[in-house]
């Protein structure tokens, strides 16, 4: 089984005010259709749907997107940690729309400050008796912070990101990313092996990110990898296929039982309960 654990479709947002915030531009349309053309040709089973940076709380995309094929697809939702009532519209998205996930943003501007204060505990703690999938997208100063609420919510699993957008020039030795090999004293916090182009300074096959990934293997185990593809800006960068094959090509210490669980038995656990 191969689960693409970290991708994006959306509909397009024509008079978006910043069109090249990200790599694929909001304002075109990335349709479910062209992502399970994707998944087709190239033999992926199941996808997580993250939603995208730019529609802000309406997850009715991506929840409706999985809804519909819930066999194959999960979504994951976005709620603002600094609105009030915002664990009430988590179980909104889970109960009502069936989303697994919930995607928490300290990375991003204006929402680093809400990620750990004790006004988004309750958030957590729904969180926590819904047993959905707490995706955080981050940078390396966000760590302490992660640390935090994995030591005070010991029963949520929590995804990083992108591997935390290590600074791999700095190398596996640097504080900020011992900081984030040190999260795994906790047993639920996981990482995706993916976003390599975002810190990567070379091109595919990102041989300067192959330290980065060694120590993930080493701390985390390959039962708390998860791989995703970044779809559709991946399209732009290395390609849909490069990018499937990267930990089969590059990683090559990687016994076919390591692999199955990094590149789909690991979100399959997580997402859809399987192989637990």
């Amino acid at each position: 089984m191969i689960v693409d654990a970290h991708l994006h479709v959306w509909q397009a947002v024509p008079n978006h005010p910043n069109p090249t915030v990200t790599t694929v531009s909001p304002v075109s349309d990335v349709p479910i259709g062209l992502l399970r053309d994707y998944m087709d040709e190239y033999g992926v089973d199941r996808a997580v749907l993250v939603q995208p940076l730019f529609p802000g709380e309406d997850n009715s995309y991506v929840a409706d997107c999985a809804r519909a094929d819930s066999e194959r697809f999960a979504a994951v939702c976005v709620v603002d940690p600094r609105k009030a009532g915002a664990e009430d519209r988590l179980e909104h998205w889970v109960s009502e729309y069936g989303c697994r996930g919930l995607r928490l943003r300290p990375g991003v501007p204006g929402e680093k400050e809400a990620f750990s204060h004790p006004n988004t505990y309750p958030l957590w703690e729904r969180a926590d008796a819904l047993d959905v999938v707490v995706n955080v997208l981050c940078n390396a100063d966000d760590v302490p912070a992660i640390a935090e609420m994995a030591e005070r919510f010991p029963g949520v699993n929590i995804l990083i990101d992108h591997m935390g957008h290590p600074d791999v020039a700095a190398g596996v030795d640097a504080s900020p990313f011992q900081a984030l090999l040190g999260l795994a004293r906790h047993e639920r916090v996981h990482v995706k092996p993916s976003g390599y182009t975002y810190c990567s300074h070379e091109a595919y096959p990102h041989k300067d990110c192959w330290n980065i990934f060694h120590a993930l293997y080493d701390s985390f185990g390959p039962a708390r990898l998860v791989w995703g593809s970044d779809f559709p800006h991946i399209l732009l960068k290395t390609g849909y296929r490069r990018c499937l094959l990267l930990q089969e090509r590059a990683y090559t210490y990687l016994s076919p039982s390591e692999l199955r669980l990094i590149m789909g038995e690991n979100a399959a656990r997580l997402y859809w309960r399987e192989f637990e």
